[in-house]
């Protein structure tokens, strides 16, 4: 472990001051360096999926509100260009945080790796999004988010006179990526230490077309009870852009919590996750041991509980195997 670690130069420099400095440190740990130091799961790849789908949300939201004039094509064109590599890369760099990685372990100078793409400056970016999410929450990440990278670009293109007039198909568009930041922020807290490439492909089954099918059977009696007056609408994404625009209403600072807890409350099984989570892992070669204390977040003093319930989630008892 690196003992000089001191977040306060990491914090003057993005602006924020961190409740839990750790989270922070997480998002600096490059996985070279987590292998230098003989922890290779402790890395900042998690925090990097996190950030990037708060990311787009964030941008997906702020345009919904200032660029309903433009159509989907090419709204989705300027969420591209606005999370381009060099562009990340740009305000890592912007920020001063190119030679203060602190937790970077690859030969090559960081002039050199800053013009490949998908540098670890990039990643590194995403992550730090994902750590300030994970310790801020999402107004305080949407609110240095547009400071520090869409205000810049997108001020000059602002046109306030206009009505806010949103079609279908943007309020899908908001939809779409409000449920794939939602699950993958659900993952990331309910499944500890699963690798992005299982958080990914348990994402993937939680945002299929047909899962969405079930949420939208599953959300009748939520529906009526938070918007009598308002048709459920369909697909079951414009029904959950419906669902945060409600909230946003009522008050932006928790619009994107209360739409997160709607959704896990109505549509998610936290067990039947956890047990295609666990199917995945030993797929991988996990051990139950591993998993039991890493992922399903079981103290050494609760691993009988935990190993029951392990036995609970794969439909096996003990003596079965």
């Amino acid at each position: 472990m690196n003992n000089n670690w001191e977040p306060s130069q990491i914090e003057n420099k993005i602006g924020i001051n961190f409740k839990y400095d750790q989270t922070l440190r997480l998002a600096l740990i490059h996985p070279s360096y987590a292998k230098l130091i003989k922890e290779p799961e402790i890395n900042n790849q998690r925090l990097e999926l996190l950030g990037e789908n708060i990311l787009n949300l964030v941008l997906v939201d702020y345009i919904y509100w200032n660029f309903s004039h433009f159509q989907v094509g090419k709204q989705k064109a300027l969420v591209s260009k606005l999370t381009e590599s060099e562009r990340l890369t740009n305000l890592w760099y912007d920020l001063q945080l190119g030679e203060f990685y602190p937790f970077l372990d690859l030969k090559e100078e960081r002039h050199r790796l800053r013009v490949k793409p998908s540098n670890p400056f990039e990643q590194a970016c995403k992550a730090l999004i994902g750590a300030i999410f994970i310790d801020r929450g999402f107004t305080q990440t949407r609110n240095w988010l547009q400071k520090r990278l869409i205000i810049p670009l997108l001020k000059r293109y602002l046109k306030p006179e206009l009505e806010h007039t949103p079609s279908d198909k943007q309020i899908q568009f908001l939809g779409n990526t409000l449920l794939q930041a939602i699950v993958v922020d659900y993952l990331y807290k309910q499944v500890h230490l699963a690798s992005p490439s299982i958080l990914k492909s348990l994402a993937r089954k939680l945002t299929a077309k047909e899962t969405q099918s079930e949420y939208l059977k599953l959300s009748d009696a939520a529906w009526s009870d938070l918007l009598p007056q308002q048709t459920k609408p369909k697909p079951y994404t414009a029904l959950l852009a419906a669902i945060y625009l409600h909230f946003d209403n009522d008050n932006s600072k928790s619009s994107l919590r209360k739409t997160s807890t709607y959704f896990a409350q109505n549509c998610l099984d936290d067990d039947e996750i956890m047990a295609q989570a666990i199917a995945l892992l030993l797929k991988e070669g996990k051990p139950q041991k591993w998993i039991i204390h890493k992922v399903m977040n079981y103290a050494n003093n609760q691993y009988n509980e935990g190993r029951e319930k392990y036995y609970q989630l794969i439909g096996e008892s003990e003596a079965d195997v």
